[in-house]
């Protein structure tokens, strides 16, 4: 009995040292990480994937972004429409063009001879260089320079009313053609584009209206001009007969005081 009862008490102490090994729980262990290195391995992949569609639409992106430059570098940027096209195609000359002479050109070039000639195509008549006794005089051509003035200044109007006037019907029939266009455009890029025209035309429109107005504003200014040197004449001639006027009188005064009239004769009747 008590080497059965040893026995036990050994056999109790040497099964506390065993490993127990258990081949469900490590299989399941395993099957667990492997899941989980899956998973990680299918959430990288979907990352990656991700990210490819990422840059793809970036790709995209860039290449509509290409698409509306060249769009725009044809057809017309909508928020610029006007800044570029329509001054290359209109022309920038046309919106800073003068025409006719200056002022000052019109009074330096004035022929007093040529003046004194003008008939206007008949309707005035040629001022000769004769009197009524049929002789001939010299004419002083410096004061005929003012109406010189004058007339050159009517023919320099005429003239720039005639180039105005081509210039303005070519850039109506502009507006017209490009109301039609405008009408059937199709895009807002044209759209804008072709109202960016219109307020190009238009301003060229009133460039031309204004340069006919600055002619005959000349015009105005010049026959001021004479009418006030006219003026001014009128007076210095007021003013040089009454000075030459007082000068004659004390010339007088004067001769009358220096001579001394003495009898040298007397009879008595």
């Amino acid at each position: 009995m008590k080497r059965f009862t040893l026995f036990l008490l050994l056999a109790a102490s040497a099964s506390a040292q065993w490993i127990v090994n258990d081949p469900v729980n490590t299989a399941v262990n395993t099957a667990i990480q492997a899941g989980q290195a899956a998973n990680h391995l299918e959430v990288l992949r979907q990352w990656a994937a991700q990210l490819e569609n990422l840059n793809r639409q970036l790709r995209q992106l860039e290449d509509q972004l290409a698409v509306q430059r060249r769009i725009r570098d044809v057809m017309g940027d909508p928020t610029a429409a006007g800044a570029g096209m329509v001054l290359r195609d209109l022309g920038a000359r046309d919106l800073a063009r003068t025409y006719g002479e200056t002022l000052a050109a019109v009074q330096r070039l004035a022929n007093a001879v040529e003046s004194l000639q003008r008939t206007s195509q008949g309707i005035f008549k040629k001022l000769e260089d004769r009197t009524v006794l049929g002789r001939d005089f010299a004419r002083q051509e410096a004061p005929y320079r003012r109406y010189a003035a004058v007339e050159r200044q009517a023919d320099n109007t005429a003239a720039v009313h005639a180039e105005t006037e081509a210039r303005q019907l070519g850039v109506q029939a502009e507006i017209a053609a490009t109301l039609e266009q405008l009408r059937n455009a199709g895009t807002q890029a044209e759209v804008d584009k072709l109202h960016a025209k219109l307020a190009v035309l238009n301003g060229q429109l009133l460039h031309v209206d204004a340069q006919r107005r600055d002619e005959a504003d000349k015009l105005i200014a010049q026959h001021i001009l004479n009418e006030n040197q006219a003026a001014k004449e009128r007076q210095d001639l007021l003013e040089r007969q009454i000075a030459e006027e007082r000068q004659t009188l004390a010339v007088v005064d004067a001769w009358q005081n220096a001579m001394r009239l003495t009898p040298t004769a007397y009879t008595r009747p």
